[in-house]
């Protein structure tokens, strides 16, 4: 009688109990997420993109959570309660960073604005292109990030504002020549301008509770996103996003919170 497919001697089943103890710890260990984030590589794409933040070590678990940023802004829900932004934005000295993932200004202390009583100092600002949030599914060709950080709770309040192409933008124009082209590398002077120049004249703006776009990606950010937008020449934007590619996060869901609009 011609024996089963699934018969085995007594050799091959010492075979496959001694490759059981030999390949399948490894293969948990293999699965294991590093608890540390020191020397973690992340990107825009691929492997490391987007869509395996929450996978590339324990730090950064929040980007798999439910209250993440960017989103697609649509169904604003307008609520009475909200005030216009109070800004108290001073000048600053020049200090410009590639990071490797986006340009970003580093702000002087001394300027804030005021969110529902609170105050929240600017820290930093930083550019994406194309536009991280969306308005009813559309984008836009950039958007700056302006950071901010109330001292007493570390929590964030962040404002967005959507650039279009059109006229030069006059703080752009100043230091488009200066922006450094590589990772970690620096420009510094001691020339002045104001993030007040990177805000449009309507006050009106969406709310919403979300996140950092990037790793780690932490549940702490109160998001204002200008309804008004700002211009930048085609060459002005192009010229960035040449400098930082493609770095924005796709849209997460709203997973039931409510987009608040103030006009």
């Amino acid at each position: 009688m011609k024996a089963s497919v699934y018969s085995f001697t007594p050799f091959t089943l010492m075979c496959l109990f001694l490759g059981s103890i030999v390949f399948f710890p490894s293969c948990k260990d293999d699965d294991k997420i590093p608890e540390s984030c020191d020397g973690i590589h992340w990107e825009y794409e691929g492997e490391d993109g987007p869509s395996h933040w929450g996978e590339l070590c324990v730090g950064y678990e929040d980007c798999s959570g439910s209250v993440q940023s960017p989103v697609d802004i649509k169904g604003a829900v307008a609520d009475a309660a909200l005030q216009a932004i109070a800004k108290a934005y001073a000048t600053s000295k020049t200090n410009i960073l590639n990071n490797g993932h986006t340009i970003q200004f580093n702000y002087d202390s001394g300027s804030s604005i005021t969110v529902n009583g609170l105050q929240y100092d600017l820290l930093q600002f930083h550019f994406h292109t194309h536009s991280e949030h969306l308005v009813n599914g559309a984008s836009h060709p950039m958007e700056v990030h302006l950071v901010h950080k109330n001292a007493a709770s570390g929590n964030l309040a962040v404002i967005g504002v959507f650039f279009e192409e059109g006229a030069e933008n006059a703080l752009l124009a100043h230091y488009l020549e200066h922006l450094p082209a590589g990772h970690d590398e620096t420009y510094t002077s001691d020339d002045t301008y104001t993030a007040a120049d990177l805000l449009p004249a309507g006050t009106g703006y969406y709310t919403y509770s979300g996140s950092l776009t990037t790793p780690p990606c932490s549940e702490i950010v109160t998001w204002i996103v200008m309804k008004d937008h700002i211009t930048a020449s085609h060459d002005q934007i192009h010229h960035i996003e040449e400098l930082e590619h493609e770095n924005f996060r796709p849209v997460q869901d709203l997973a039931g919170r409510t987009i608040k609009s103030f006009n």
